[in-house]
């Protein structure tokens, strides 16, 4: 079999989050490779911001054959330095160089588990961009999913260090229109490839109602990471104008919600697993992606527009440059008056735009994008 080594922020096993790489790391596993997903450096200091995945790494770092799914492994190096926006871990060295902070050697911990070479090195996280000097390969590529320097908690070397991501990999994709703009100046070459969705988690023949939705009211779902990007304000003023709609945010949460703790139809469910998640959409009425509009949220490539769309149910979205660029069949606010109205015109349409939606979500799954892929590689 061929091998791809993948270099992600998330985990792969995360219950929850299942973001590009883990499908395209799948579709791989089920297309003649053996895939390794190597997780983020790591050291004790992971303990104090997140228990869970450090004791995670910490088990995926030693040295041996860690199986997290069929033709999919595991492997989480242990470094004595790390790289963020914190004193003394600033400088893009770190990154250029961080096989030097690892241990044990990380070469010879790659060749025990049979990763030493392989034909695709797949970056997607640029402070993975490290295992470039010491991975033989035959293609490397890079996808970009976000605007590093603008989603938080990345040093401004961060920019060095995409560029030389960049201008060495064989192959760049990027998740949006305007990420290939605003990177141009760096690579002219860059490959249009944004999110999609799996419909076997998504379309089934029996869903599971939720037993929080034990009420008669109208319900709007969002579904995703809570960060500094989602606009709680526009929930709020949402909630207020909208008293016989509940409001269910799952995800997830990294900002403050005070705002929305007090508010009767607003719920925040937290994380649900994603086998869980299609529940909650079919027995929505309508679907949000309430995002505020800046630089960081005008080049994402939504996937909860296409898991949304693939229930059939309708969207309303803040004036976002992709779901535009797309043409999606969302209702697209550029005001909050206007998300106000769209909610309401999105539940009345609820029967009337179904098939339209599911059609959207058909032309835009993981499996064509793979499809694209196979062509380049």
């Amino acid at each position: 079999m061929k091998k791809i080594i993948f270099a992600d922020f998330m985990e792969y096993d995360d219950p929850s989050n299942k973001l590009g790489n883990y499908h395209y790391a799948k579709l791989f596993s089920q297309n003649g490779y053996k895939v390794l997903w190597i997780s983020c450096p790591w050291n004790i200091l992971m303990y104090i911001k997140n228990k869970e995945v450090y004791l995670k790494r910490k088990d995926l770092s030693k040295p041996n054959i860690h199986e997290l799914d069929e033709n999919i492994y595991g492997f989480a190096p242990h470094s004595w330095k790390l790289y963020g926006d914190h004193l003394f871990c600033k400088n893009a060295n770190i990154v250029l160089n961080f096989e030097k902070y690892i241990t044990p050697n990380i070469k010879k911990s790659l060749s025990k588990i049979g990763f030493a070479k392989v034909d695709i090195l797949w970056i997607s996280n640029p402070k993975q961009y490290w295992l470039s000097n010491v991975v033989q390969y035959k293609k490397m590529i890079a996808r970009l999913p976000d605007d590093y320097c603008k989603i938080g908690g990345f040093p401004e070397s961060i920019n060095i260090i995409e560029k030389e991501l960049l201008n060495k990999s064989d192959e760049v994709f990027a998740i949006s229109k305007n990420l290939i703009d605003k990177k141009s100046n760096i690579r002219e070459d860059i490959k249009y490839l944004p999110n999609g969705v799996e419909l076997d988690n998504f379309i089934r023949s029996k869903y599971n109602k939720p037993k929080l939705f034990n009420k008669n009211n109208f319900r709007c779902i969002y579904v995703g990471a809570i960060g500094h990007w989602f606009d709680a304000e526009l929930i709020k003023y949402c909630s207020n104008k909208l008293k016989d709609i509940d409001f269910y945010l799952i995800g997830p949460i990294n900002k403050d919600l005070s705002t929305l703790k007090n508010i009767k139809n607003v719920y925040i469910l937290g994380k649900k697993d994603y086998k869980e998640i299609p529940n909650y959409i079919y027995y929505s009425d309508a679907a949000l992606i309430p995002f505020e509009v800046n630089e960081l949220t005008n080049s994402i490539s939504p996937i909860k527009l296409y898991e949304y769309m693939s229930l059939g149910i309708n969207v309303v979205s803040t004036d976002l440059k992709e779901v535009k660029y797309i043409n999606s069949p969302a209702y697209v606010a550029d005001s909050y008056e206007k998300f106000v109205n769209y909610i309401k015109q999105a539940i009345k349409n609820k029967d009337k735009d179904r098939q339209r939606n599911i059609r959207f979500s058909k032309e835009n799954t993981w499996n064509k994008r793979f499809e694209k892929i196979k062509e380049l590689i």
